[in-house]
């Protein structure tokens, strides 16, 4: 069985090596995810937990509502980083003087130092990665962007079907 797709012909057998790949790549991830790193002075913390100090110090998220915008999980998942990381000093919280709703986030002297050396780490991951990814033509780069974004989108068709 062939499955159409435009002028190109994608067969079954093609289908299941992408849709396993990405799979082996979601697993590997998630491993990463819930692997801690060492931020010096032998203290770990969880991606999420450096995620948040990164966002807070690259001012990307100020509070608990724009940093669960910008990764797209809830407000709940964020406030318990939120909160272990106020537990264990990288962060502080402050009521917005002209608006008493909002709690403004900040990093402490010891969130600036996990921020700066987490910013090291991914600037020398990021030159590595560059590396091997400069061995792609730009269009081949441009190709892969607009295939992710198409499977994204057939993605999201299904997260809009779910159930409450």
């Amino acid at each position: 069985m062939k499955l159409k797709e435009n002028t190109n012909e994608i067969t079954r057998e093609t289908l299941f090596k992408i849709l396993a790949q990405f799979i082996r790549i979601k697993k590997k991830f998630d491993k990463i995810e819930r692997m801690q790193v060492d931020i010096g002075d032998g203290e770990k913390l969880y991606p999420s937990e450096i995620h948040v100090i990164v966002a807070i110090g690259n001012n990307q998220g100020k509070t608990v509502t724009e940093i669960s915008k910008k990764f797209g999980i809830t407000k709940g998942a964020i406030s318990q980083v939120v909160n272990k990381l106020l537990e264990k000093g990288f962060i502080n919280k402050e009521r917005n003087k002209a608006y008493g709703k909002e709690i403004i986030l900040s990093l402490t002297k010891k969130g600036q130092k996990a921020f700066k050396i987490q910013d090291k780490f991914h600037q020398k991951m990021e030159i590595e990665f560059i590396n091997h990814l400069e061995t792609f033509t730009p269009q081949e780069i441009d190709s892969f962007m607009e295939i992710m974004a198409q499977i994204e989108e057939y993605i999201d068709t299904f997260l809009k079907d779910e159930l409450p």
